[in-house]
């Protein structure tokens, strides 16, 4: 049976829980990554169509809940089985959390309100110092620091699907808790033989090319299913390199109060806004009443909603690079539905604005330059 080993370990500390949410390396969310990526990969090859992917998916990953045309159960194991040695806690703890200056963002229009950075990307993961809850510095939950790595080995048919899927989840990896902002952000580095993998995208790889849609198609459906391009270049961005996580996630914090400035420049009846595309919950001040659990229709879920522009930090030869990337899709029907007509028509036609004015914003940010863009 083929074997892919690979040395896996994280550019920025990870909060990947385990029952007890405490930091430990796992196999599960390894997994759940190559699914997502599979998902994008495979998108457009069957045509977008969710229950063909969905099938599909199942036939590879395994599945207990598939049936075959007479209605008999068509369950069947992984193609793919997955091997993590060792399965150990994480070692970096609210002791071992590094001191000293890092960047702050302002969060207030006034520029008194400052935060720091890893507080500002981290909130719940990472607490700040507080006499009230008794927290005299910094608190973490325990996680995965950098200086960690483990051995990840999979046994897989040999197919040119698993290779593109790894090769997406080595770009745009993050996993555990805050992923999106850039925690957890994966390293992957080919042991034995096994092919080699890039750590940063280049616009003209056919891979990248394949997963690319422009955006303004990508408004049609509500789940991730591509990569967004706007004017053949892809919606990625990257920041200098810089020698220690610290200073890139403090790049990443500062980018990300500017996006979300931008976004909350557009406001629209009963409180919605252009600051709810980039996720909910939003802030007091954007809080909606439609999405409270029991509400408006006793639906017992709160609402939440993950951002769909992601950060990454990545390892290359020169350093640590931010990355920025934007996998665009409509706002979420099932959110969408617990809207009234007047919100649900401003979210309709300001959707693609909003995004379009994102994109000019980290177009214009000294602190990146688009990939592709050759400046």
């Amino acid at each position: 049976m083929k074997r892919l080993e690979y040395t896996v370990s994280f550019t920025t500390p990870a909060f990947l829980g385990n029952a007890e949410q405490s930091g430990q390396w796992r196999t599960p969310p390894f997994k759940a990554l190559l699914r997502q990526w599979w998902r994008v990969a495979a998108a457009k090859s069957y045509g977008f169509d969710h229950r063909a992917m969905r099938e599909a998916e199942g036939d590879f990953f395994g599945n207990a809940w598939l049936k075959d045309a007479h209605d008999h159960p068509n369950h069947r194991k992984s193609r793919i089985t997955l091997r993590l040695d060792p399965w150990m806690p994480g070692q970096m703890t609210s002791q071992s959390w590094p001191g000293g200056p890092m960047e702050s963002v302002t969060t207030t229009a006034d520029g008194k309100g400052t935060v720091r950075s890893d507080v500002y990307l981290g909130f719940g993961p990472v607490l700040p110092p507080s006499k009230k809850e008794n927290r005299p510095s910094i608190t973490i939950r325990n996680a995965i620091g950098p200086d960690q790595s483990a051995v990840l080995r999979l046994f897989p048919d040999d197919s040119d699907e698993l290779r593109r899927t790894l090769q997406l989840a080595a770009w745009f990896g993050t996993l555990g808790s805050r992923a999106r902002n850039g925690w957890g952000s994966l390293s992957m580095t080919p042991m034995n033989g096994t092919p080699q993998l890039t750590a940063l995208p280049d616009a003209n790889t056919e891979l990248l090319k394949s997963i690319g849609l422009e955006c303004n198609g990508c408004f049609d459906r509500d789940w991730a299913h591509a990569l967004g391009t706007r004017d053949g270049k892809p919606l990625i961005w990257v920041s200098q390199s810089f020698k220690d996580w610290r200073k890139a996630m403090g790049c990443l914090a500062n980018i990300r109060v500017e996006v979300r400035r931008v976004a909350k420049g557009f406001t629209g009846p009963d409180r919605i806004g252009g600051i709810h595309f980039l996720g909910y919950p939003a802030g007091g001040r954007w809080e909606l009443p439609e999405f409270k659990k029991g509400q408006p229709n006793k639906n017992d879920q709160e609402g939440r909603l993950a951002t769909q522009l992601r950060f990454k930090v990545c390892a290359t030869p020169d350093g640590l690079v931010g990355m920025v990337f934007h996998l665009p899709h409509r706002f979420p029907y099932v959110l969408r539905n617990r809207l009234n007509a007047r919100q649900q028509s401003w979210l309709n036609e300001h959707e693609k604005k909003v995004w379009q004015a994102i994109h000019q914003a980290l177009d214009g940010m000294a602190r990146l330059q688009r990939l592709g863009d050759g400046k």
